[in-house]
């Protein structure tokens, strides 16, 4: 349950511009339900760690309080909340937590003009709080017709990252949520972690050494087929990575289309460019199955900012601010071997998909199982989708196999164009056709 302005909103219209004795009455009994609740001992959970990013915070339980105790993935970030309710169904407090990796950039009281325009009400305190491994930049905004008051504070962390800490209180006193606040700035840790400065660093590497050095070959067209656990072909991939040698702002051009088999599969093209570092780059993608069909461009300028736009059913613009560890997806094949090059056993980066979402990838090198296999990789995404997925590499480094695994596993093998149309006459011109027009 995340609390929204609308939460608010919703209690401010049921509550009117006249409150009437019988309102003034239901006020009082709940002020001094929370006076009562909130001024006894504070609990908080056992330390609650976020995979991967050196970070543990411990939320408010108890008295009240209610907390799922996980981290949850919402949009290029990971929240982790707490609820107050003195009935069911009416919360009166919230402690949120934002873990973000696509966030913009912006100085502490910019940040706090925003957060007070967002809720509609003044700031009447700010301040710094050095705790574990972080300082946290604080405000205290008050709405007194509302009878809200809001804590928010946000630290900047390394690669891009940021944590932000809210506590929101309706009808109660503001110095309990200061209190609720600093249990929470106080118990909080933050130690960073190593597999993210060196994502960073090999994702820089490959940036200031340019992608010319790594595209060789005129054509990089690779396909997959792509089998159910009896191992019965359900679909396939054709991919292609090439330097175009023009002397272009966006020099590398690629393209791939996806085909899923059956009454829930569909198909996805996609087409990608970008520059020589990496610093630009650009998707387009068309999604089309029986349930749904919508567009997709991705831009990241200059600036460093990445555009998102989607049109089908319903029509968004959302812009992203990736840190130096991101990394457009059609580069995953290059990735291990950049890794095995720099002697890179695992790190975490910034995977950056066709659709606009930006995800915090675990990498780690496994044993190899068999001779015939030299490497192998596992990744696991940190987003919503419970994805873990096992790559194979040849002596050449290049993958042969991934096994995909949510739920269900799936075997994505490398093969030849007549092995698809073999499985998939009917996808002949999507297999056969060139690269150029793929």
């Amino acid at each position: 349950m995340i609390a929204t302005m609308g939460d608010f909103r919703d209690i401010q219209k049921r509550g009117g511009d006249k409150i009437g004795l019988l309102g003034l009455f239901v006020l009082a009994v709940i002020a001094a339900y929370l006076t009562v609740a909130l001024k006894s001992a504070i609990k908080l959970s056992e330390p609650i760690p976020l995979p991967h990013t050196g970070l543990s915070i411990s939320m408010p339980v108890g008295n009240g309080w209610h907390s799922e105790r996980r981290w949850m993935y919402h949009e290029s970030t990971f929240i982790l909340s707490s609820i107050f309710a003195a009935q069911p169904e009416r919360a009166t407090g919230w402690a949120h937590c934002y873990y973000r990796w696509a966030a913009k950039k912006a100085a502490p009281e910019d940040r706090f003009a925003w957060k007070a325009s967002d809720v509609d009400g003044e700031i009447v305190e700010t301040g710094r709080t050095p705790t574990n491994g972080l300082t946290v930049d604080w405000v205290r905004i008050e709405r007194p017709d509302f009878l809200l008051t809001t804590f928010w504070g946000t630290a900047e962390l390394p690669n891009g990252r940021q944590l932000d800490i809210e506590v929101h209180q309706v009808f109660s006193d503001p110095e309990l949520s200061k209190r609720i606040f600093n249990r929470i700035l106080e118990n909080l840790s933050f130690d960073g972690d190593p597999l993210i400065e060196a994502g960073a660093n090999v994702v820089t590497a490959v940036k200031s050494k340019g992608l010319d050095r790594h595209l060789n070959d005129k054509d990089q067209r690779t396909l997959y087929l792509i089998k159910d656990p009896a191992g019965q072909p359900i679909g396939f991939t054709v991919d292609f990575l090439m330097n175009s040698e023009r002397e272009v702002p966006m020099n590398v051009k690629g393209a791939s289309f996806l085909y899923i088999d059956g009454p829930k599969g569909g198909e996805q093209e996609v087409s990608f460019e970008c520059s020589n570092n990496l610093e630009e780059f650009k998707y387009r993608s068309r999604v089309k199955s029986a349930e749904e069909g919508f567009t997709t461009q991705v831009v990241r300028d200059e600036s460093g900012t990445l555009t998102v736009r989607k049109r089908g059913q319903q029509s968004e613009t959302k812009k992203y601010y990736p840190g130096p560890s991101a990394l457009p997806d059609v580069f995953f094949d290059h990735l291990f071997r950049w890794m095995l090059d720099n002697n890179q056993r695992e790190m975490v980066v910034d995977i950056v998909e066709a659709a606009g979402k930006v995800v915090p990838t675990y990498i780690s090198r496994s044993e190899t199982e068999n001779s015939e296999t030299a490497y192998v990789f596992d990744l696991e995404f940190h987003d919503d989708q419970g994805l873990s997925h096992r790559v194979f590499l040849d002596e050449q480094k290049r993958i042969y196999k991934s096994i995909i695994q949510r739920e269900i596993i799936y075997v994505s093998e490398r093969t030849t164009a007549e092995e698809i149309v073999k499985a998939f006459p009917d996808r002949a011109p999507q297999v056969l056709r060139d690269n150029q027009k793929l």
